[in-house]
């Protein structure tokens, strides 16, 4: 199976909420659980949903995998 995050195939997955969109399941590995990485679309997601603060620390901190996510995916014109 794949992780949801890391996009890497893996023998073990554990199930899981997203920590940002509880409504989301997500499939991922031990390494970025530990880590508290969330999936980089999930991110972009809650930022645009609940505004970039509450973003703020996962974008910062590098909290996922992938391409460094941009102001304007989050803040869209209205």
């Amino acid at each position: 199976m794949i992780c949801n995050s890391c996009d890497k195939s893996k023998a073990n997955l554990k199930f899981v909420k997203s920590k940002l969109l509880p409504g989301i399941p997500l499939y991922m590995c031990d390494t970025c659980i530990r880590n508290g990485y969330e999936p980089r679309y999930v991110i972009v997601l809650a930022g645009r949903k609940f505004g970039p603060e509450t973003v703020k620390t996962h974008i910062l901190k590098n909290k996922y995998i992938g391409r460094p996510i941009e102001f304007s995916e989050i803040i869209t014109p209205s």
